[in-house]
């Protein structure tokens, strides 16, 4: 079971998310649902839930604030809803490790698909969490294999796809760009993507950096800096905060705490 808190300023919305989504189907329980980012950072510290679905624009304190202001003390993974499309918000919350961002109004299939990939991340860091003693070959070995069962797509595209993640994910690669490369357009690169391997491109390209960055990791002498430029990260602290959403630990845990 995936414990869940709401943070959205209108009633009706956080109404009709509470009352109407099968949270019982979907293997969650809402444990709290409030009205501004300040009583969202209230009830994440009280609570600590799996994950936050939060609005971006709130009297008080706004979404990405309160994100800010929690990650560092809890494992929570986030959702962001807004009805914003503005292209700084997407990346601002991707900056702060959302797993996924849905301009309202949003289809019931796009909040499903979120939720999966929320329930992915904390999963992962509850098999860091229930194992003490993780080595970090064990972790690294648990990314790969989480790519790994993805489905197997026999189209081109998505194997042409891939393969470019793999050699290129140092590099400031993302879907438009892909999709340019391939001569096909990106909203239809983005769905292929999404129903040939379960997962979104850009969760895909990220995990396949964590997973890079781990086996980076191994040598006591790389500084994690350095780990994050070759890994496609430009900003440390944002390494850092993706490094724990989806790790549970942040790298200089990882690389001093845990045995190889």
């Amino acid at each position: 079971m995936y414990n869940i808190v709401i943070v959205e300023d209108e009633p009706t919305v956080r109404r009709g998310l509470v009352m109407t989504t099968p949270w019982d189907k979907l293997g969650c329980k809402v444990i709290g649902d409030v009205a501004n980012g300040e009583e969202g950072k209230d009830i994440i510290l009280k609570l600590k839930p799996d994950i936050v679905i939060t609005d971006i624009k709130m009297p008080k304190k706004d979404g990405m604030q309160m994100i800010e202001e929690v990650s560092e003390d809890v494992d929570t993974v986030f959702i962001v809803l807004t009805a914003f499309s503005d292209f700084n918000y997407a990346k601002n919350a991707i900056k702060l490790g959302v797993v996924d961002y849905l301009v309202k109004p949003f289809e019931d299939e796009g909040l499903v698909d979120a939720l999966e990939s929320a329930k992915r991340s904390v999963d992962r860091i509850r098999i860091v969490q229930s194992h003490g003693q993780s080595t970090q070959k064990d972790i690294a070995l648990n990314l790969e294999n989480s790519l790994k069962q993805t489905k197997h797509s026999n189209h081109e595209n998505i194997n042409r796809v891939v393969e470019y993640i793999r050699t290129c994910y140092a590099q400031d690669i993302n879907i438009a760009d892909t999709a340019d490369k391939l001569g096909v357009s990106a909203s239809y690169l983005a769905r292929l993507f999404k129903e040939e391997m379960d997962y979104s491109f850009h969760e895909y390209l990220v995990l396949y950096r964590i997973q890079k960055a781990c086996e980076m990791l191994f040598d006591p002498n790389i500084r994690i800096y350095e780990v994050a430029t070759a890994c496609g990260f430009n900003d440390q602290r944002y390494f850092s905060i993706v490094f724990k959403k989806h790790i549970g630990v942040t790298p200089g845990h990882y690389k001093e705490k845990l045995p190889k």
